[in-house]
């Protein structure tokens, strides 16, 4: 009786494994990603050239939001997410980002009182 019970846990543990994985589309089809700088990542971006979708997720439950400024030459915005498991994301339908140009992106997470901690920056080529 205790194996069954094992090999039924290990069986759901499995499928939970897999639907998380399975959730979470726009992270496997990202060009590129970058963490906070934090010892344990709290936060994280992709960025997809095609259709220029930009996503934020808070990955961590440790009480700080995720920002993230994107930014090239001739425009800006900044996503903001918090919760643990949250994601925001936005495309080219809000935020078209001309192609054949250099795109910064500044991630951090913050707090009341704490803003820009452990911050992280990347540059990527936008050529779609």
């Amino acid at each position: 009786m205790k194996i069954s019970r094992m090999i039924t846990g290990f069986a759901g543990a499995g499928l939970l494994t897999t639907a998380a994985l399975l959730g979470a589309p726009e992270a496997a089809a990202a060009d590129h990603s970058v963490r906070t700088n934090d010892g344990d990542p709290g936060g994280v971006v992709y960025f997809t050239e095609h259709g220029d979708v930009v996503q934020v997720c808070d990955i961590e439950a440790d009480g700080w939001a995720v920002g993230v400024d994107v930014y090239w030459n001739g425009g800006e915005y900044t996503l903001k997410v918090g919760g643990n498991g949250n994601c925001r994301s936005t495309d080219a339908s809000e935020h078209d980002i001309p192609e054949n140009a250099y795109v910064n992106f500044r991630i951090y997470l913050y707090r009341s009182g704490t803003p820009y901690a452990y911050q992280d920056t990347a540059q990527w080529y936008n050529d779609h």
